[in-house]
Formats: structure tokens, sequence, C-alpha cells
């Protein structure tokens, strides 16, 4: 009966120091960022990714593979996968900073049976031989009196640590985004931009025949011969540059969802034709939005956990006070051991001051207030490299859209251009090698254009990044 008790009691003990109470202090402490299932009685944590995500901002393009690309990084990146859990570990040690700020208590029950030699005398006493079993089951608990705010101090320290990493995973969220969207849209140019060097490549081979059945006639000089082979070769060379431009970039966009980059080719895409240029891009940017950049937030978060590092350093000038007691039962049988007479109870206190540390304690205070001013330069910096992104999206989106606009007016004219000369060829006046000419010239303006509406289409992702994807 008495061993059914010692059990009975070891499990209530073994529930009282789990991870049960804890764990609603922590949600508590933490000020709701769990979510409660009332019908389970559930804490489901709420995932951020769906607000990192700003899913409106990628509808913008109205292109779903991109949009299935983008939810598909969330989910499958290791980059993304790392980060989250950084954020859990970060997450455990707030909770263990908070787990100090409370007593602790530990179950330290032990069995012990010594035989005693009797060839130990005392003075001319001499006990003699016997055998002992000590049965210890106490309760220990220790307690450190917060009265100068060492502990609390502590949490909150680690708890800013804990934002800083939360903006670390928001910050490599909106880059991993971007850099995605960047990918996709330079394989779709890089699509159009072979599909339109070989169409350049069939023209200039056309025109070297044209100009060596003209030499063999005796029409042009072997120079006009080599310039022409020199064109072909070398639009050849561009077609070889670009399929292997394909080739990187596909096996980059794999990596980045998550997949191997054995089956990239067979990515799907879509058309950079089918991408329509965001107009509504703003012309200036509110400085409101740019205070909420993820990375002005985390050197936020790590200057005031600078802050508390100071003053956790001051307060180490200050004595511990630590109360300890046990609370248990001690006998020499099992029969004994669950009852009054075998009860025992002690309690005390104790104060520790630090008196001479060789410098320590100085020297930790100077470098956390050197840490402190670093973090501060450090923001300061931030905030102003995050005003010169802004500033340098803008104009980028400003100049590329004019170069853009220009070169699709550029087209339009050297399509009327090519359209009077093809009027000119069919009433004879200028020859089939001329049209080709004129053919090509147009080809190379529509290659420019596919690329400035690229520079375009990545500009908007600059600005979405540099705001901290606010837009």
């Amino acid at each position: 009966m008495n061993i059914k008790k010692l059990i009975t009691i070891s499990v209530m003990i073994s529930l009282v120091t789990s991870n049960i109470i804890p764990l609603s202090c922590y949600a508590k402490e933490r000020g709701g960022s769990f979510i409660h299932h009332q019908k389970n009685k559930k804490v489901i944590p709420v995932d951020p990714k769906v607000e990192y995500m700003n899913l409106k901002w990628w509808d913008r393009f109205n292109d779903p593979i991109l949009t299935g690309y983008i939810i598909k990084a969330a989910d499958s990146n290791y980059d993304i996968k790392i980060n989250s859990l950084r954020v859990k570990e970060s997450e455990a040690y707030v909770r263990e900073a908070f787990g100090k700020e409370l007593p602790n208590l530990m179950l330290n029950a032990n069995y012990m049976r010594q035989k005693h030699s009797g060839n130990l005398p005392m003075g001319s006493f001499k006990f003699p031989s016997y055998t002992q079993t000590n049965i210890n089951f106490p309760l220990n608990v220790n307690y450190e009196i917060d009265i100068w705010g060492k502990n609390r101090t502590n949490t909150k320290k680690v708890k800013k640590e804990l934002d800083v990493v939360k903006h670390e995973e928001k910050s490599q969220f909106i880059s991993l985004t971007s850099t995605v969207a960047s990918v996709y849209f330079n394989v779709l140019n890089t699509d159009k931009q072979i599909q339109k060097q070989k169409e350049l490549v069939a023209i200039r081979k056309e025109i070297l025949e044209l100009i060596k059945e003209k030499y063999d006639y005796g029409l042009v000089s072997a120079t006009e011969v080599t310039i022409a082979d020199k064109a072909y070769t070398e639009s050849i060379s561009g077609l070889e540059v670009l399929e292997k431009q394909q080739n990187i970039l596909l096996n980059q966009l794999a990596i980045l969802i998550g997949d191997s980059s054995e089956d990239s080719l067979k990515l799907k895409r879509s058309s950079i034709d089918d991408i329509k240029l965001l107009g509504d891009l703003p012309i200036t940017v509110p400085a409101d939005i740019v205070d909420q950049r993820p990375d002005i937030l985390r050197a936020e978060a790590q200057l005031q956990s600078a802050v508390l590092d100071v003053s956790l350093a001051k307060k180490n000038f200050l004595p511990s006070i630590n109360l300890s007691g046990i609370s248990g039962f001690n006998a020499n049988s099992m029969s004994s051991l669950i009852n009054w007479q075998s009860y025992v109870l002690s309690a005390g206190a104790g104060l520790v001051q630090p008196i001479f540390t060789g410098g320590q304690t100085v020297a930790r205070l100077k470098a956390k207030k050197y840490k402190y001013e670093q973090l501060l330069e450090n923001y300061q910096k931030t905030i102003l490299t995050s005003i010169q992104e802004v500033n340098d999206s803008l104009v980028a989106i400003k100049f590329d859209t004019m170069k853009n606009n220009n070169d699709l007016k550029r087209i339009e004219l050297e399509k009327i251009h090519l359209n009077s000369v093809n009027y000119k060829y069919e009433k004879g006046a200028v020859s089939y090698l001329d049209t080709l000419q004129y053919k090509e010239n147009l080809l190379v303006l529509e290659m420019q254009q596919i690329q400035s509406k690229t520079d375009c289409l990545i500009d908007s992702l600059s600005l979405y990044k540099s705001v901290g994807g606010k837009l």
C-alpha cells in the first residue's frame, strides 16, 4: 500500500513539474499569439507567411503560374523552412527565459544501503560493524527573488531577439519571393529572345545565301560575303548564349521552388507577351510605409535588445537573493517512509554579492554599451539605405518605362517603314535582299523592346522589395 502511495505521489509531482503549466503561462505571456481552438482545446500557431505573401500584389500580374510558384516557394523552399525553424528555436528560448522567472521544483528521490566497518575506532570507543538503509523522497524548491528585475529583463531581451528573428524571416521571405518572380520574368524574356533570335538566324542565313549567289554572278565582292557570313555566325552564337542562359535560369527557378533541377526545362510558364506592366505604381512612397520595412524593424529590435543587455549588465553589480527549501520523507525502510514521523522540512535563504571579479563585470558593461552604439549606427545606416533603395526603384521605373515606350514607338515606325519597303518590292523598286535587311532591323528592335519590358517588370519587383512588400 505504501508503495502505491509512493508511485501516486511521484506521478503527481511529475505532472506538476512538466510543460503543461509553463505552456499556458507562456501563451498568456506572449499576449495571445496563439489561436485557441475551442472545440478540441488545441493551440494552433498562426502562420505568418500568409501575411508575408501579399497575394493581392502577385495577382496584379494576372499570371496564375507565377502566383503558383510564389505559393510553392513559400511551402517548399529550404531557406524558408530553415527560417521557420529558427523562429521556433527562438520561441523556445523565450519560453526557457520565462521559466527562469518561476520557482524550480525538483524531485530528488534516492535509495542508499551502506555497510559500515567495525574497525573504525572513535578514541577509545569502537563502533561495531552494522548495515544501514536510507531512503530519501524529497521535493526541492529553489527560487531567485527577482527584486532587481534581472530575470524579467532577460525575458524581455530574449523576446526582442525573437522579434529580430521574425523580422529576418519576413525580410528573407520578401527577398525570396522577389527573386522567384525576377528569375521567372527573366525566363520569359529568354524564351521570347530565343524565339526572335531563331527568326534572326533564319533571316541572316537567307541573306548570306543571296549574297553568295550574287557573288557567284560577280555582283558583289568577297568582303560583303564575309560580312554576311560573320553576321550569320554571330547570330548562331547569340542563340547558343540565350539557350545556355535559359537552362541556368530554369535550374535556379526549380531550386527556388524546392524542385529538382533535373527536369527544369519542363517547368510551366506563360509568355512575356501576356504579362502586362503595372501602370498604377506610385510616384512617391509615404515614409510610414518605409518605416515598416522588415530590415528597419529588425535593426530597431536589435537596438532595443541591446538596451536591455546594458540594463542587465548594470544589474549584475547587484546581489542575488535565493530561497531554497526541501519537503519530503526520509526513512530506513519503505514501510515507514510514507508517514508523518518520517516527514522532513527545511528552508533557507542566501545572498550572493560580487566583491572582486577581476574587472569582468565592468568590462562586460562597457562591451554591452559599445555593442549598443554599433547597433545605433547600423540602425541609422539601415534607414538611409532603405530610402536610397526606394528612390533608386522609383527612378528606375520612371526611366525604364520611358525607354520601353520609346522602343514601342520605334517598332511602330519600323513596321511602317517595312510596309513601305514591301510595297516598293512588289512594284519592283527594291530587291528582296533589301526587305530582308529591314526585317532584320525590326527583329533587333523587338528584341530590345522585350528586354526593356523585362527591365520594367524587374523594377516593379525592386520597388515591392524596397517597401517591404507593402504595395
